[in-house]
């Protein structure tokens, strides 16, 4: 009697097992994947394909023998518009894509919109039958249903919440009107240095120390460009206004005079030269002025 008790015991429903459990919610869990998965199926394979409704472009590929057709232009009030996407020519006619849209449901004939080469009806073609579905069902009467209106309260904090962002706004604006407004120091960029200024103080510095290879040709070119700015002579061709210069007393002589000063061996050293030059021009070591006095030109 014991014995049969405890099997009693041990077969009821209470007696399972962890692991008959987790067998039986996987066993569920397949169960619902696999009906999901079969109803998903029969959707796909039940629902209509190329279904084309009103407003939605359709598409047919048909071959006509003969010549090439045209479609009719749309006009407002037809129940359908036609037009030719693609033509492409084959042995005895043409293979046309034809494309469409319908304003109403039903059944249409996409021969009655083509049109021959004469811009007439086509006669003599096989029905080319496209059914266009409606978007509503067919028992839709199109009223429109009242709806109470929903228990919402729509009240919120827009126009203060708006105020204070205008209020902090304005006064981010304090910084800038009390500091941006002073005047700030500005940068005095002075001019850049004239060539009467540019070679005066080459030659200044030539005559107490040695020039370099890049100062000499500096005090070369700003000697020509002085004569010739003060001359006035045209600067586009350089041995053209080195002639003109050539044929001057001073500018004549001065040019001569650093020609042998930088491209000669036997010339003498850049101080003298130098002090000459600058007696020559009219400028002093001493001269503190910034602007050269004005020379007189024969």
């Amino acid at each position: 009697m014991p014995c049969e008790s405890l099997r009693l015991f041990q077969d009821s429903p209470t007696a399972m097992t962890q692991h008959q459990i987790n067998r039986r919610h996987s066993l569920g869990m397949l169960i619902a994947a696999g009906l999901a998965l079969l109803l998903f199926v029969v959707s796909v394979f039940l629902w209509p394909r190329n279904r084309i409704t009103i407003g939605v472009e359709g598409r047919q590929v048909v071959t006509i023998p003969g010549p090439r057709l045209s479609a009719i232009p749309y006009t407002h009030g037809d129940a359908l518009a036609v037009r030719i996407a693609k033509v492409e020519p084959i042995s005895d006619g043409f293979r046309y894509d034809l494309r469409y849209m319908a304003y109403g449901p039903g059944r249409h004939d996409l021969r009655e919109y083509l049109l021959d080469e004469r811009q007439q009806p086509v006669s003599g073609l096989p029905e080319m039958p496209v059914s266009v579905a409606a978007l509503l069902p067919k028992d839709e009467s199109g009223k429109l249903l009242e709806t109470p209106p929903a228990p919402i309260d729509l009240r919120t904090n827009y126009r203060w919440g708006m105020g204070l962002m205008w209020c902090l706004w304005g006064l981010l604006l304090l910084p800038l009107l009390f500091y941006g407004g002073k005047p700030r120091s500005r940068l005095i960029v002075p001019p850049p240095p004239s060539i009467p200024e540019r070679l005066r103080t080459l030659l200044e510095h030539a005559a107490h120390s040695e020039l370099t290879v890049e100062q000499q040709t500096d005090v070369e070119k700003l000697l020509l460009a002085f004569w010739a700015n003060k001359l006035q002579l045209p600067k586009e061709r350089l041995i053209e206004t080195l002639d003109e210069l050539r044929k001057h007393p001073s500018a004549g002589e001065h040019v001569n005079r650093v020609e042998k000063w930088l491209h000669s061996r036997s010339a003498p050293g850049n101080g003298s030269v130098a002090r000459e030059l600058l007696a020559s021009l009219g400028w002093s070591l001493e001269c503190g002025g910034s602007t050269p006095p004005s020379i007189h030109l024969e």
